[in-house]
């Protein structure tokens, strides 16, 4: 495997990993807008893998095809989903995500259909810049996708600040850690534009380094205040009643023996 396969390779696994914890999270609650997240970071996953495959071991048309479907097209607006769930009506809600089925099959068959430009052949380890090989639509609808998805995620995010005011450290929790995912998309996105100018070396390092920023944020929206502290409290309690001088009992033992002497 070329070195230069080890960045998207660590953004496929830390990927893998926030999908993961969103699986065990979403089957302990079922909230639409985990739901929501946990296939918008299926799609991440997957797309982040097609681009660790081709920096690896070389690019061809499925795996351009794959990342920019799952990647480039269809994880952020799956993203901007959940963060409507958050702040909308189930009814609204609802009506949103049969149109972004709609949108996400009829992706698979653009993508999967729709001829290279010029019947250009996909070759190397380079990351091919999309506008090379789709034709202008096709890059207009990742554009917008990715924008409009952006948009949403950062504007629902700042509304949740506003409304979190005075209500508490669990609030607030859930606003830094909504707030960090929402830096995390903007890297992501950043990677993508890059790319769609000319600048393909940033995509991995950009990507690798927002699934991170998005993975430690769902850590902190998803803990609860002060758990920690109890947690640290517990354990020492439990520590100090397990310590004892040489020569003393503890109080259980006491009460035991006690009990021993009189039952005889």
């Amino acid at each position: 495997m070329r070195s230069d396969a080890w960045v998207p390779l660590a953004a496929t696994v830390i990927a893998l990993e926030f999908t993961l914890a969103l699986l065990r999270r979403w089957r302990l609650s079922r909230r639409s807008y985990l739901r929501s997240w946990l296939i918008s970071f299926v799609f991440f996953t997957v797309g982040t893998g097609a681009l660790w495959y081709g920096v690896a071991f070389g690019w061809s048309s499925p795996s351009l095809r794959v990342y920019y479907l799952c990647g480039a097209f269809l994880s952020v607006p799956w993203l901007a989903l959940g963060e409507l769930e958050l702040l909308m009506s189930p009814k609204a809600t609802r009506i949103m995500a049969f149109f972004l089925v709609l949108i996400t099959i009829n992706g698979a068959f653009l993508f999967g259909a729709v001829p290279f430009v010029a019947s250009k052949t996909v070759v190397g380890v380079a990351i091919p810049n999309g506008k090379d090989f789709f034709p202008a639509g096709v890059m207009v609808a990742v554009a917008l996708s990715n924008s409009i998805g952006t948009l949403i995620v950062v504007g629902g995010t700042l509304w949740s600040g506003w409304r979190s005011r005075g209500r508490g450290p669990a609030a607030a929790s859930r606003f830094r850690g909504t707030l960090l995912i929402t830096i995390g998309v903007s890297f992501a996105a950043a990677g993508g534009a890059l790319t769609f100018i000319g600048k393909e070396n940033a995509l991995a390092a950009s990507l690798a380094l927002g699934v991170a920023i998005m993975y430690f944020g769902f850590v902190i929206a998803s803990r609860r205040p002060g758990a920690h502290r109890a947690a640290r409290r517990r354990r020492r309690d439990r520590n100090r009643d397990e310590t004892v001088e040489p020569g003393h009992l503890l109080d259980r033992d006491v009460d035991a023996s006690s009990e021993l002497v009189n039952a005889q």
